[in-house]
């Protein structure tokens, strides 16, 4: 795969650079408050929803090894070594986003968008912006006409004479939305894992889901279940403590959350339980996570999130 860095206008208008500076700000300030526990469970959450967000972006399923041999192709093509500056570079990347579609060489013709998604995602976690902590494509997927409309067709170079080289403010207007779609998902993330709101959630959840009902887990252990999500893995003995229950019946609902998901117990430290987050029970505690195609609406824009 032929890959060339993408060269980028030769002014960069300021409003964009201080959205690039408010994504390394924000996606910071989002990892600073999930603990490492927590925010595996939460990656793993998102990269399994990230394919049903591609089909409704693109209306096809790409399969994982394209994106696979695409990442692995990328890493030998581009580099963002040479740009100047963290906010010149993420501007760099989403740049490069929008000039994959115009590879000159493509193997994968069915999968251009799927593979630019995997390829940008990439490139943010090189350069610290955590994505596995938010969904570029769920942000996408929301807004899938604009993001088709600001995208380069999909053709290449070899379909039109001499090439076709998009401008300087279409490609800037791609990278506005861009970050403007990425501001909107972290924003989404650090509200959703608000204190107060995911103590209201856990709550609400415990008292309501018919999972946890058929269980036998009461909603006293939703405050040991809410310590361990905030903290990402507690002592055995200071997790029952948080129920408020006698040590036998604590230790019961103890036994109950782990055999439901939503707490593991590791092999490696049977004293220790780290937060779990099924995706049935993380579809009640992130109510908007998942995003169902008739959810998304015509002419919505992360602008008016």
């Amino acid at each position: 795969m032929n890959v060339s860095n993408p060269v980028l206008p030769d002014s960069i208008p300021q409003p964009i650079l201080a959205r690039a500076d408010s994504l390394v700000t924000k996606t910071a300030f989002l990892a600073g408050i999930v603990a490492p526990e927590t925010a595996a469970c939460l990656s793993k959450l998102l990269m399994a929803s990230d394919a049903d967000y591609s089909r409704i972006i693109d209306g096809y399923h790409t399969e994982p090894e394209v994106l696979r041999d695409a990442l692995n192709s990328a890493n030998q093509q581009f580099t963002l070594e040479k740009v100047p500056e963290l906010r010149r570079r993420i501007v760099a990347a989403l740049a490069h986003h929008f000039h994959f579609h115009l590879l000159q060489t493509q193997p994968f013709p069915n999968g251009k968008g799927a593979v630019a998604r995997a390829i940008t995602h990439q490139h943010l976690a090189q350069l610290g912006m955590h994505p596995h902590l938010w969904s570029l494509a769920r942000g996408l997927a929301r807004s899938h006409e604009e993001y088709q409309a600001l995208a380069p067709t999909h053709r290449t170079r070899e379909s039109e004479p001499g090439g076709v080289q998009p401008s300087g403010k279409s490609t800037l207007s791609f990278i506005e939305f861009m970050l403007e779609v990425c501001l909107g998902e972290v924003d989404y993330m650090t509200a959703a894992l608000n204190r107060h709101r995911l103590r209201e959630a856990v709550m609400h959840v415990f008292r309501t889901n018919s999972r946890l009902i058929e269980a036998g887990i009461r909603p006293q252990a939703a405050p040991a279940f809410l310590a361990l999500l905030i903290q990402g893995a507690l002592p055995r003995n200071e997790l029952e403590t948080f129920t408020g229950l006698q040590p036998n019946e604590a230790c019961d609902q103890l036994s109950k959350l782990i055999n439901v998901g939503i707490a593991v117990s590791p092999a490696s430290n049977l004293h220790t339980v780290q937060a779990g987050l099924p995706l049935w029970f993380a579809q009640d505690i992130f109510s908007d996570l998942s995003l169902a195609e008739s959810e998304v609406k015509p002419g919505w824009s992360p602008k008016n999130r």
